[in-house]
C-alpha cells in the first residue's frame, strides 16, 4: 500500500463535501468574466487595457470562456484584474478510495475467475466469497496494477 497515495485520497475525500458544493454552482450565462465585469461597472474597454488586449480581443476572451474553450492563463489574468481568485478543481463523483477499492475487486474478480476455470476443470472449484475476494486483494492486488486493466 503507498501510504502517500492514501494519504492524498483521504485529504481529497475530507474535501469531497466543500468540493461538490463548488460543482452545484452554476456559471453566469454570461460568464464569470463578463457577469464580474458588469457587477463591479467595468466596462470591456477598461477591462481590455487592464489586460493589454482590445476591446474587440476581450469580447473574444468572453465568447472563449462561454464557449469552454478559454485558457486557464487567460482566466486567471482576468480575474486577477477583477480582484477575483480563480479556483479549478476537480470534484470526484464519489469518495477516491471507494473508486480504488472498486477498482482493486474488478482486477481481483478478474484475477480469480481464471483460476476458478482451472479449478473447475480439476474439479476442486470453491466458492467466491466476499471474504476470499477481500483476502485476495489484500494479498495479490497492487495499487500500481489497478488501472492496467
Amino acid at each position: 500500500m503507498n501510504y502517500a497515495r492514501t494519504l492524498i485520497r483521504r485529504t481529497i475525500d475530507g474535501q469531497r463535501s466543500s468540493l461538490t458544493a463548488l460543482r452545484e454552482r452554476t456559471q453566469p450565462t454570461h460568464g464569470w468574466i463578463a457577469a464580474i465585469r458588469f457587477a463591479l461597472g467595468i466596462s470591456q474597454r477598461v477591462l481590455g487595457g487592464r489586460l493589454g488586449i482590445s476591446k474587440q480581443r476581450l469580447s473574444q476572451l468572453e465568447h472563449r470562456e462561454r464557449q469552454g474553450t478559454i485558457q486557464l492563463e487567460q482566466l486567471q489574468e482576468a480575474a486577477e484584474q477583477l480582484g477575483c481568485d480563480l479556483v479549478y478543481a476537480f470534484v470526484p463523483r464519489e469518495p477516491l478510495e471507494k473508486t480504488v477499492r472498486r477498482q482493486a475487486r474488478k482486477v481481483a474478480l478478474v484475477q480469480l475467475s481464471a483460476v476458478q476455470r482451472t479449478m473447475q476443470l480439476e474439479g476442486q472449484e470453491t466458492p467466491l466469497t466476499e471474504e476470499r475476494i477481500r483476502d485476495y486483494i489484500d494479498r495479490h492486488v497492487d495499487e500500481k496494477d489497478l488501472w492496467e486493466a
